[in-house]
């Protein structure tokens, strides 16, 4: 997927729509991959959730209600539970169901693009490159509560609390550390300045060192709210490769961006959000697990502010020029994944339900 999209670039290269026919493209192929998949690894444990959910009655569903502790009922928290019990009580098969929650994944990305990027070939590049996209095989919840944070943010840039809190919360109902996106609100007022990201990156580095006071004062406790504390008995620290990646955007988007322009609401927001995925990814060097979270929450968001902030540039010979370098760096990073792949997501070999 991320190499066809240099060759409908060239196929199409004269027509007016070839950004969105090769985003479109793309999509296209996510959704076909994600509807046909057999089930396997925790989609396994998904598909039993969803048969456990037939015929439970609809006020024990109620009962059950709550926005950030996981369902009574079943594991997993109650906002995804009660849209598996609707779907299995309206006789929907599993396989049907992993269609409509591809198709809401996939549409959601689209949108998003199509909404807020300079360059929807390379944005579509880099959430699979990123791998985005390979997380979206397994990690359900998650990626449906990715779909509600992309429309949240529209109403970031529209300045609407009311609706963005909203989404917020219907993500957090698929997957509770969604929560962590409402700072995106208030960082998206921080004008996008050299001294500011270098401060900000400063602090969020700082959180190695200090991480064991900082889970002695507060985390432990923010862990047992969230009925996660299990995610915190010891590990040994490891440095993920993730924070490099973000500071060397982060640096390079600080370098080449024309600083004398005034960034609009949705770049200053989009840059923020993939942001805050370098104090996440900090903190996950000791709790490995939120790496996840600093992938599948905010990094998203660098496929916006990357080719954005990067077009400010009025040397546009230049900006081609790093734009198909930036494209061949996700792809090298993807290869680089995959060939020392530790997310361990068994997604290959591919197979299709209908096979053996």
């Amino acid at each position: 997927m991320v190499l066809i999209v240099p060759v409908l670039y060239g196929v199409f290269l004269k027509n007016d729509n070839r950004d969105k026919i090769i985003l479109a493209t793309v999509c296209s192929m996510m959704l076909i991959l994600l509807s046909l998949r057999k089930p396997f690894s925790d989609i396994i444990a998904y598909r039993d959730i969803y048969s456990w959910l037939k015929g439970v009655p609809f006020s024990e569903m109620i009962r059950d209600f709550h926005i950030i502790k996981t369902s009574s009922i079943v594991y997993g928290e109650w906002g995804y539970c009660f849209i598996c019990w609707i779907f299995v009580n309206l006789g929907i098969p599993f396989q049907l169901f992993l269609f409509f929650e591809s198709a809401f994944c996939v549409i959601c990305i689209y949108t998003f693009i199509c909404k807020n990027s300079v360059n929807l070939p390379l944005s579509i590049a880099l959430i699979v490159g990123f791998g985005i996209f390979d997380y979206m095989f397994v990690i359900v919840r998650q990626t449906m509560a990715l779909g509600f944070l992309f429309l949240s943010f529209e109403f970031v840039k529209k300045r609407n609390i009311p609706a963005f809190l909203a989404l917020v919360l219907a993500a957090t109902m698929m997957h509770r550390t969604s929560l962590l996106f409402l700072v995106v609100y208030p960082l998206s007022y921080l004008p996008v300045t050299r001294i500011n990201v270098a401060i900000f990156s400063f602090l969020s580095l700082l959180i190695i060192p200090l991480y064991p006071v900082a889970e002695r004062l507060f985390l432990r406790k923010i862990m047992q709210m969230f009925m996660k504390e299990g995610y915190m008995e010891a590990l040994p620290f490891e440095f993920g490769e993730l924070i490099i990646l973000i500071l060397i955007i982060a640096t390079f988007l600080m370098i080449f961006y024309d600083k004398d322009k005034v960034l609009k609401e949705r770049d200053t927001a989009a840059f923020w959000a993939f942001m805050i995925a370098l104090p996440v990814q900090a903190t996950a060097c000791y709790m490995q697990i939120l790496g996840r979270v600093s992938t599948l929450t905010f990094l998203p968001f660098a496929s916006i502010a990357i080719p954005n902030l990067l077009e400010t540039n009025d040397n546009k010979k230049l900006v081609r020029i790093f734009e198909v370098l930036i494209y061949l760096a996700a792809l090298a990073y993807y290869a680089f994944c995959l060939f020392y792949d530790k997310r361990i997501l068994e997604i290959v070999p591919y197979k299709m339900f209908f096979m053996n």
